[in-house]
C-alpha cells in the first residue's frame, strides 16, 4: 500500500515523501511540477519506493486515478497556494481553488477509492494578527483562530471542511498547523509568493551577499525534516483524541542566530540591522512575531515532540546545502 503526497514536489511535500521513503514507504507524489533532480537522485538512495504522478488538484478523476493505479490506503494534503497580497488581489479565486477545493477534490477522490486516512497540512497563518498579540503559546483549543489574509482563511475552511467531510464520508481525517518552517527542500515553486527568511538568508549566504534586517525577529522557526517525520508519526498512529494538532519545534530563535552560523561556512556573507533610512534585504513576513504553537496535544495523543536542537538543524541544513548543490542551481 502507498501513502499519497498531494502537493508532493512542494517543499513540505518534498520533506515528508524523504522521511516516508526513509521508512521504507511506498510514496506517490501527486504534483503539477516534476521532482527536482537533486530530490530524485536523493530519493532513490532510501529505501522506499517511489513513483511521481503529474497532475493537478483540481482535477477529481486525475487524483482517484492516481489512488487507484498505486493502491494508495493514506494520503497527504500538502498542495497549496501561500500567497502573498498581490497575488490574493489579482487571483484569489486560484488561491481558493487549489487550498480548499483541491482539498475536497481529495477527500472525495479518496471516498471513491476506499483510501481511510488524509492529513490535511494546515498552517499556523490561521492565527492572524489575534494570534500575534500576546506572549503565551497558541493553544490548538484557545480560540483565538482570526485569519488576516486570504492563505490563512482558506487553510482553516479547509479545517472546518475536513471535520464536517469525515463526519460524511467515514474517513480519518484530521490536520495540523505548521509553524514557520525553513530548511532542506525549500523550493521556489510558483507556489509560495515569499520564501523563508532563513532561505533568504542562505541564499545570500551563497552568494557572498548582505542580509540586512529591519529587526531582530524571534519566533519558533521549525525544522523541515523534523516536520517531515512528524507528519510520518501521525499518519502511522491509530489511537488519537483530537482531529487537530500542532507541528512546531517550540524553541524560538533569530534568523539572525541562523546568519551566525552561515558566516562561519561563507566568509564573505555579512548581516546587520539597518540603519535608519536604510532598506531590508530580508523579508521577515511582517513587523511581529508570533507567539509559538504550544505542542502538548502532539506530545500527549502521540508521544511525539520534535526535536529542539537548532546548533544541529543548522548544520544539517547546510550540509544538505552542499550535498545537493545543484538543486540551489535551479
Amino acid at each position: 500500500m502507498a501513502m499519497l503526497i498531494a502537493g508532493g514536489c512542494g517543499f513540505v511535500g518534498l520533506a515528508l515523501a524523504e522521511s516516508l521513503l526513509g521508512d521504507g514507504q511506498t510514496v506517490v507524489l501527486f504534483d503539477i511540477n516534476p521532482v527536482p533532480a537533486a530530490a530524485a537522485r536523493r530519493f532513490d538512495q532510501l529505501s522506499g519506493q517511489w513513483t511521481a504522478v503529474k497532475g493537478d488538484v483540481r482535477d477529481r478523476e486525475a487524483l482517484a486515478a492516481a489512488m487507484t493505479e498505486h493502491a494508495v490506503s493514506g494520503a497527504f494534503y500538502g498542495a497549496a497556494l501561500t500567497s502573498g497580497a498581490a497575488r490574493e488581489h489579482a487571483n484569489p479565486e486560484q488561491v481558493i481553488e487549489v487550498n480548499v477545493l483541491g482539498f475536497i477534490n481529495l477527500i472525495k477522490a479518496a471516498e471513491a477509492c476506499q483510501v481511510k486516512r488524509i492529513i490535511n497540512i494546515s498552517s499556523g497563518a490561521v492565527y492572524g494578527s489575534r494570534g500575534i498579540d500576546g506572549d503565551s503559546a497558541l493553544s490548538e483549543a484557545d480560540g483565538v483562530v482570526d485569519p488576516s489574509a486570504i492563505y490563512g482563511a482558506t487553510k482553516f475552511a479547509s479545517e472546518r471542511i475536513g471535520r464536517r467531510l469525515a463526519e460524511l464520508t467515514g474517513i480519518d481525517i484530521f490536520s495540523v498547523r505548521l509553524s514557520g518552517i525553513y530548511g532542506a527542500w525549500e523550493i521556489d515553486s510558483g507556489a509560495r509568493d515569499t520564501l523563508s527568511p532563513l532561505m533568504q538568508v542562505a541564499l545570500l549566504a551563497r552568494a557572498g551577499g548582505v542580509a540586512i534586517f529591519d529587526r531582530r525577529d524571534r519566533k519558533d522557526w521549525t525544522y523541515s525534516r523534523h516536520v517531515g517525520d512528524a507528519l510520518r508519526a501521525l499518519m502511522a498512529h491509530q489511537d488519537r483524541r483530537h482531529d487537530l494538532f500542532h507541528i512546531s519545534s517550540r524553541r524560538e530563535f533569530s534568523v539572525l542566530d541562523f546568519c551566525a552560523h552561515l558566516q562561519t561556512l561563507y566568509p564573505n556573507f555579512s548581516y546587520r540591522l539597518a540603519q535608519p533610512g536604510e532598506a531590508a534585504t530580508v523579508n521577515l513576513h511582517g513587523d511581529k512575531d508570533r507567539p509559538p504553537l504550544a505542542v502538548d496535544r502532539l506530545a500527549d495523543d502521540i508521544g511525539y515532540r520534535l526535536p529542539t536542537d537548532s546548533a544541529a538543524d543548522f548544520a544539517d541544513f547546510t550540509d544538505w546545502m552542499q550535498d545537493f548543490a545543484d538543486f540551489w542551481a535551479r
